[in-house]
């Protein structure tokens, strides 16, 4: 009877043994697991500054946009008045052509 006792305490003596083993495991497990926890607290703080810093270019590359946007209103209303420059002074040198052939006439018409 001794012996069966004895036998039982052992086999209860390896599975406590056991279940320390797996909780061990377990637990350092769960510790590497916590211990990421800091560095991703850490990569998402530094990707939140990142976000903030990406808002801030794309701010300021909208304001660099309607910049350019009213730089091209601006040459295009320079062009559209530099052909209609062009154009009445073609218009005013055919005009005047026009008036000098007509002097032309008239004073060969006075002349005659």
């Amino acid at each position: 009877m001794k012996n069966i006792v004895q036998e039982k305490h052992l086999l209860l003596l390896e599975a406590i043994k056991d279940l320390e083993h797996r909780e061990q495991g377990r637990l350092s497990t769960h510790k590497e697991e916590l211990s990421v926890i800091p560095k991703l607290e850490d990569e998402v703080r530094n990707l939140n500054k990142e976000v903030a810093t990406l808002k801030e270019e794309i701010a300021l590359l909208k304001l660099d946009k309607i910049a350019v946007e009213e730089k091209i209103a601006s040459d295009e209303r320079v062009c559209s008045l530099e052909k209609e420059r062009d154009y009445y002074r073609k218009e005013s040198m055919r005009l005047n052509a026009a008036v000098e052939s007509m002097k032309s006439k008239l004073d060969k018409k006075t002349k005659g």
